[in-house]
């Protein structure tokens, strides 16, 4: 499996500022003296939790990779939708599970480090009640705008939101969502100003973009992809450290002029808290093996994203990393999921 450039030495030293979070998990999580994670095996069927319903990036991951993870574990490995709540039904179907390895979460990014800060009465703490297992995929976050509004760069774009404060509108999907948060993101560290509309998921506001209607959407590449290529948005500039592999005409943010920008748009296994350390680094060395078939790996790269790289640790950098920034966010904007 090749390196993901969002990994890079850079990457993971910026990642590395996030502190404690899931990185303490990681560190705090037992460490059998003589187990070793290739020796276990699972005594029944292992369920992989998905909070979210059929069909979406991280339904469509969980089962792109079960198939393999069940032929290595000699057990079936069942994927369980538990949708609703912005993810949180399935995260918490995970946390309460027995932590013996039988039961993983496949979370996306938002789950995990934006829901604590935008859904006020959590029964649980995702980086307290989780740990890291591996990174299943990234994918890049892509500002478009429609060709209508004008602009072809991130400079004239931002200079037409200050000639106009207010007057523009960005679609998004579900209000205190992690594309809700990392639009308003950018407008704290761009003093703009924009409105948000906010749609049900990215199958309603992909439209209203494509039309003009609502003109301006931060999205992931996957799902704008098609649309870049033809022409019927124009992508200003990708959040991320390295260029995508599937857009590379596209700046990064900050060579677009607005340095760290960078949020990847990531899914990721995680284990309830307690599993022991062996059966997390099994099922995270299967996880990476699984990514490494070429039929996998050349299936994700297909959508514009990229097969999960990196440790456990710069998983649980990363995930502090976010959680620490989008919270900030959340509290200056005052943003609450709905």
């Amino acid at each position: 499996m090749g390196t993901d450039p969002r990994f890079s030495p850079g990457r993971r030293r910026l990642l590395a500022s996030g502190g404690g979070g899931l990185a303490a998990a990681l560190a705090a999580s037992p460490r059998p003296g003589h187990a070793q994670g290739g020796d276990w095996r699972p005594a029944r069927p292992v369920r992989v939790v998905v909070g979210f319903v059929p069909g979406g990036t991280t339904d469509q991951t969980a089962r792109l990779l079960a198939p393999h993870l069940s032929d290595w574990l000699g057990q079936p490995v069942v994927v369980d939708n538990r949708g609703g709540a912005g993810g949180n039904i399935g995260t918490e179907q995970a946390v309460r599970a027995a932590p013996d390895g039988h039961t993983l979460l496949l979370a996306q990014g938002g789950q995990i480090v934006v829901n604590p800060h935008t859904f006020p009465s959590l029964p649980f703490d995702p980086l307290a009640d989780l740990v890291p297992v591996a990174m299943a995929r990234t994918g890049d976050f892509a500002l478009v705008v429609h060709p209508g509004l004008g602009v072809g760069t991130l400079a004239e774009f931002v200079a037409l939101l200050r000639r106009e404060p207010g007057r523009h509108h960005y679609a998004t999907t579900a209000p205190g969502g992690v594309v809700h948060v990392v639009t308003e993101t950018f407008k704290l560290r761009t003093g703009t100003a924009m409105e948000g509309v906010h749609f049900r998921g990215s199958g309603q506001s992909t439209p209203e973009v494509l039309s003009g209607r609502v003109p301006v959407m931060i999205e992931g590449v996957a799902n704008m992809l098609d649309h870049v290529r033809s022409g019927a948005v124009r992508a200003l500039m990708v959040a991320s450290d390295a260029r995508s592999p599937v857009l590379p005409e596209v700046p990064t943010a900050a060579e677009a002029g607005l340095p760290d920008f960078a949020f990847l748009n990531w899914f990721a296994y995680l284990a309830p808290r307690g599993t022991p350390e062996a059966v997390v680094e099994r099922h995270g060395d299967l996880v990476r093996r699984a990514l490494a078939v070429p039929d996998v790996a050349g299936r994700i790269r297909a959508t514009g994203d990229l097969p999960g790289a990196g440790t456990r640790q710069d998983l649980a950098a990363a995930v502090a990393r976010e959680h620490r920034v989008f919270g900030e966010v959340v509290r200056a904007q005052r943003i609450r999921a709905e």
